[in-house]
């Protein structure tokens, strides 16, 4: 989708932006992100100062339903937004995307803790179903929670978070997966988020110690049945929507817009630096055509690989439909291998760009850093995808991943 050149404006209470307006708002942000990038990392957290730039465009009310105020748009436009916001700042795209997920489930199943809003910030710990933390004994209107949670991305943005436990049975039986919305405020973070890359994210360990939560703070965990029935008296676009589908085209979206973004860094680079050594101009040099060249196809792969994810899982949302068996493995390979051909490509230009792209304070190394540490995201590991995909699409296995079923 092309944006329109039109000047982003205010957001109007009541007005539905067309979604170039949108898509133009988020390019307008993106040297605003750039210049923050640094300060972002030293944070460790996003700016409070761009939660509000991304609040004041809009940007947040994307996904939600125009009952609560929002606009309404789906995965194709959220896809598009998060993958711009990332050629300003990978952390801020990263932690955007998560934030809206989020609060589909928060429309979905505790609207009441929107306080009249379209948008509450809420983070997510990514301890899965597979991993659950914690525990929840019932009580009288609701439960008492213990546990510790990590991989929180975003909390240091967020009012609320969400979490996997399990609840205790008294009668015995095999506890069983609950999902509950705690306030941020109400638990303990743990300044754990030290990393070389995506620093920004705040990513931090949360954890509470025999901390009630009222019956009406659950939410669906993935692949369970909803909790109350969907609404279908309204478009509501991605609710009811596999997260974990979408999952597939943000976390990837996040690494190619950092490539697009050290491309366009690399062209001026290229174009104005003098090599030491009296080697001249870089610009006359016709191996950094040919390494140019070479980035300039790298990227586009990963760009392409992502557009076809995007185009699949934005057809999905549209018609409400779950991934068959094939389409969720194929899709469950994409988005490592979309983050393996980003990082190549970022390689490749810092092998040609000179020493000093290796200052922490040069955007490149940000970039590269940045998709190494995405790299690294259990998610995004190329092994833990491939065998378990690879295995549904011979089927050669009985008990597919639970991640391909949902």
């Amino acid at each position: 989708m092309t944006a329109t050149q039109e000047s982003p404006a205010p957001t109007v209470p009541g007005e539905r932006p067309s979604a170039e307006t949108l898509i133009a708002r988020a390019e307008a942000l993106v040297p605003v992100l750039r210049e923050r990038a640094e300060r972002c990392e030293e944070l460790r957290r996003i700016p409070d100062e761009t939660i509000v730039d991304l609040t004041e465009a809009g940007l947040f009310d994307l996904v939600a339903p125009s009952s609560v105020g929002g606009y309404g748009y789906g995965m194709r436009e959220f896809g598009t937004i998060t993958r711009i916001l990332a050629q300003g700042c990978a952390s801020t795209a990263w932690v955007y995307s998560f934030l809206v997920v989020h609060n589909v489930s928060l429309v979905q199943d505790t609207p009441h803790l929107l306080g009249g809003r379209a948008f509450a910030p809420c983070a997510l710990s990514a301890g899965f179903q597979a991993t659950p933390s914690g525990t929840a004994t019932k009580v009288d209107g609701g439960w008492r929670l213990t546990g510790r949670w990590p991989f929180a991305s975003g909390i240091m943005n967020s009012d609320y978070s969400l979490l996997i436990t399990t609840e205790d049975r008294a009668d015995g039986s095999e506890p069983a997966l609950l999902g509950l919305v705690v306030d941020v405020a109400d638990v303990t973070i743990h300044d754990v988020w030290h990393m070389s890359g995506m620093k920004g994210t705040g990513s931090n360990t949360f954890s509470c110690d025999d901390l009630f939560v009222p019956a009406d703070r659950q939410w669906t965990v993935f692949g369970q049945e909803p909790i109350r029935p969907l609404d279908h008296g309204e478009f509501r676009p991605l609710e009811g929507f596999s997260m974990i589908r979408m999952f597939d085209v943000l976390l990837a979206a996040v690494a190619v817009g950092s490539a697009e973004a050290c491309l366009a860094d690399y062209k001026q680079r290229i174009l104005t630096r003098t090599v030491g050594f009296g080697l001249g101009p870089q610009r006359e040099h016709p191996e950094a055509w040919v390494r140019y060249g070479d980035a300039v196809t790298r990227t586009r792969i990963a760009r392409l690989v992502w557009d076809e994810t995007h185009r699949v899982v934005t057809d999905l949302a549209d018609r409400q439909e779950k991934a068959t068996l094939e389409q969720a493995a194929v899709l469950r390979m994409a988005s490592p291998r979309i983050c393996a051909l980003a990082r190549d490509a970022i390689e490749t230009m810092l092998d040609g760009a000179g020493s000093s792209v290796n200052e922490l304070r040069s955007p490149f190394q940000r970039y590269k850093r940045d998709v190494d540490t995405l790299k690294s995201h259990s998610y995004l590991h190329w092994d833990g995808a491939a065998v378990t995909a690879g295995a549904a699409l011979l089927g050669v296995t009985d008990t597919p991943d639970a991640l391909l079923l949902v």
